[in-house]
């Protein structure tokens, strides 16, 4: 599976395309000529699907040996990592979490940003993309956003605290043209 920022498979649409797997729907946005966004859309129930954004082992070095001080310079220092963290271990989707999924391309597990399309059908494409399932998705890709903004203005602290991360090479001015494409306003994620 591809991380949430990376480079685009087709790169000579404007428009969003889809490719299907047997365990996932990739959704990959053009923002330029280089750089796409990536979601994914991984069945859940038979009736749901996480919408997730793939952030690799980005958090592993991090979220390894878990204490009190660690979790304390994350609240303090990444508000919206410390968020989406909470969600996650306490199973709130609605909002956007931080978990761990298994890469269904390597069997590996993988850090994503995510929540949860429910009460949906996979019955056709159609079927799938309702406004809950849209919902979800503008829900993902802002809360990415918002942690990628936090990562990037952070970014000393960050890369020594998960190693190489996904974020080294990611300019400022990549991630407000990235939010921009989104219909994000930039100024929103620095909030």
């Amino acid at each position: 599976m591809r991380t949430f920022i990376d480079k685009p498979i087709n790169s000579k649409s404007d428009e969003p395309t889809i490719r299907a797997t047997k365990c996932y729907l990739e959704i990959e946005w053009p923002v330029n000529e280089s750089l796409c966004a990536v979601l994914y859309a991984i069945p859940r129930t038979e009736t749901s699907a996480y919408i997730a954004a793939c952030w690799e082992t980005a958090f592993d070095e991090l979220l390894r040996n878990l204490d009190s001080h660690t979790l304390e310079t994350i609240v303090e220092t990444w508000p919206t990592l410390a968020t989406l963290l909470y969600n996650g271990i306490n199973d709130k989707y609605r909002e956007g979490a931080l978990i761990r999924l298994e890469d269904a391309d390597y069997g590996e597990m993988k850090w994503f940003v995510a929540s949860v399309a429910g009460n949906i059908s996979f019955d056709s494409e159609d079927d799938f993309f309702t406004d809950r399932t849209v919902d979800t998705i503008q829900v993902v890709m802002e809360k990415s956003m918002e942690l990628m903004v936090e990562l990037q203005e952070r970014k000393p602290s960050i890369i020594r605290a998960v190693g190489k991360g996904i974020m080294a090479g990611l300019g400022a001015v990549a991630v407000g043209a990235i939010a921009v494409a989104f219909g994000i306003d930039p100024d929103d994620l620095t909030g």
